[in-house]
């Protein structure tokens, strides 16, 4: 007998050199950014987008610990803004440099994080893995949670 694993779509996107993904459920839109607009919001944590007030994550600056500051903005202005919608109906942006994916993926392939994992300075908001085969090599996609990052935060 053959058991079924249900399999849910989450958008992907790469930083640094790490792949983060988020429930398709909880992403409201994906947005190019110009150049000037992705420019300011490497300087601040909220934006206007429309009628609504979006704050601003950078997982770069989670991810990349080492990494020189004017490098990394040099390096990631951002030319798409993926808005993600919090539990409570907050938006939250994370710009990234390529467009972002969909994929499927199991729920078998998805574990939860040792908690030894946080201690080598793995973020606190990344608490579940999913390793996915891809061109028959094994990839490990830290599952984000936008909920979590901010909580952290305060």
């Amino acid at each position: 007998m053959t058991k079924y694993f249900a399999e849910e779509k989450y958008i992907t996107f790469k930083v640094s050199t790490y792949i983060l993904a988020l429930p398709i459920d909880s992403v409201f839109k994906v947005v190019t950014c110009p150049y000037d607009l992705s420019k300011m919001l490497r300087s601040t944590k909220l934006a206007q987008m429309g009628q609504r007030t979006v704050m601003l994550f950078n997982p770069y600056s989670c991810l990349e610990r080492n990494h020189d500051r004017n490098q990394q903005e040099n390096d990631h202005l951002g030319r798409f803004l993926i808005i993600a919608q919090g539990s409570v109906g907050e938006l939250y942006g994370i710009q990234v440099d390529a467009p972002p994916n969909m994929l499927s993926i199991s729920e078998s392939s998805i574990q939860p994080i040792p908690q030894s994992f946080h201690h080598i300075g793995l973020p606190t908001w990344v608490s579940r893995i999913a390793i996915v085969n891809q061109k028959e090599q094994p990839i490990t996609i830290l599952m984000l949670d936008i909920n979590q990052a901010f909580a952290s935060k305060s």
